[in-house]
């Protein structure tokens, strides 16, 4: 046995969209046809800018509708979003198991909050890190290098779950394992993926190696 499979997983950070939530695709599938069945009629480029933003802490969620044309609405927003199948049935079988559970996610801190309430996952989940606050999203390498110096666990005991590739990339360069989430928009996937919640438990548990290549349909 080599010395890398010989170190045992402690920690477990997962993203947000695309893996504890449905949509990784935020802005295609959530608030864009949210905002339009709202009635902006903001330019799309002006829309994303908007929420780059936002999920920088370059402005508030309360500086963000308005900036769009409408008023502040994160409670109904939010309530747009949906949790993916088995999410809290797999995280507390995980931390029964011992892992700790942390977030690293691209987001508004005001609309992660709301999220993990609505959803019971602010009790299931220690620590969330949230762009807004870092001032960093994914893929930039200093939101995962404040995960390591907050958590402080070696990066080969962590393992990093995300729905997409490149995000992925950082979280090996500085060296945690890293799993591919297969979600409604990861696309067709490039390596080796789990495709559901059971999967990932499973494949956590073997150390973050899933046991086969994605596929589906």
């Amino acid at each position: 046995m080599s010395s890398q499979e010989e170190i045992f997983v402690k920690v477990i950070v997962f993203d947000a969209m695309g893996v504890l939530y449905r949509y990784g695709n935020v802005q295609g599938r959530v608030l864009i046809p949210y905002l339009r069945a709202q009635g902006c009629a903001a330019p799309e480029e002006e829309i994303r800018a908007a929420y780059r933003s936002v999920t920088l802490g370059r402005m508030t969620t309360d500086e963000f509708w308005p900036a769009l044309g409408l008023t502040a609405r994160d409670q109904h927003y939010c309530g747009e979003h949906q949790l993916t199948d088995g999410t809290r049935e797999a995280l507390d079988e995980l931390a029964g198991d011992g892992f700790e559970l942390a977030c690293l996610s691209n987001d508004a801190a005001a609309w992660s909050a709301i999220l993990r309430r609505r959803f019971g996952l602010d009790r299931r989940v220690r620590r969330w890190f949230v762009s807004s606050d870092l001032g960093a999203r994914k893929p930039d390498p200093a939101a995962y290098e404040a995960v390591l110096g907050e958590l402080g666990v070696p990066a080969e005991q962590m393992l990093f779950v995300d729905d997409r590739p490149v995000n992925l990339v950082p979280a090996r360069s500085l060296g945690m394992r890293a799993v591919l989430f297969r979600s409604d928009d990861t696309g067709v996937p490039s390596e080796p993926c789990v495709e559901s919640m059971p999967e990932l438990v499973a494949a956590a548990k073997a150390g973050g190696r899933p046991g086969r290549p994605g596929r589906r349909g």
